[in-house]
């Protein structure tokens, strides 16, 4: 990629507790070939598409896809990590009634929906600029209570 290139590298995690509601800062990171076999990830699996590498001002969408527990029932977050290391929260989409609400810096460039039929939660940017550049995070609540974990 070049400098100016937009990267975005998208990964699935669940929450596996909140903290202060919103946002929430704890994830419990299961994806890809670092699934765990008990506990939170074992209950819900996270499998993510969209990202790589767009140019200025181009647009995107991520989604997340759950299996193997009532996805319907979780509320979606969406962050992303830039290479500084923070982490950043950008999106929740409620569970039932439909809410979602945006981070100040991206609520004009950004929607997320979700299809409960389908368990497919979605975030889609535009207008991409290069400090858009970062890792996604796609995130579910599921309200275990078990303690924070990266």
């Amino acid at each position: 990629p070049g400098p100016s290139d937009v990267v975005l590298d998208l990964v699935a995690g669940a929450l596996g507790w909140l903290g202060n509601f919103f946002p929430p800062l704890a994830l419990l990171h299961c994806s890809s070939g670092r699934f765990r076999s008990a506990g939170v990830c074992a209950q819900l699996r996270i499998v993510e598409a969209g990202g790589g590498l767009r140019e200025p001002g181009e647009s995107v969408s991520l989604s997340c896809q759950g299996f193997g527990s009532n996805f319907k029932s979780y509320h979606v977050f969406w962050y992303r990590q830039a290479c500084s290391g923070h982490l950043h929260w950008l999106s929740y989409a409620s569970s039932s009634p439909f809410y979602t609400s945006f981070s100040p810096k991206m609520e004009h460039r950004a929607t997320a929906s979700r299809d409960n039929d389908h368990a497919v939660a979605s975030l889609s940017l535009c207008a991409l600029h290069p400090h858009d550049s970062a890792r996604y995070f796609c995130a579910v609540h599921t309200g275990t209570g078990n303690p924070p974990e990266l």
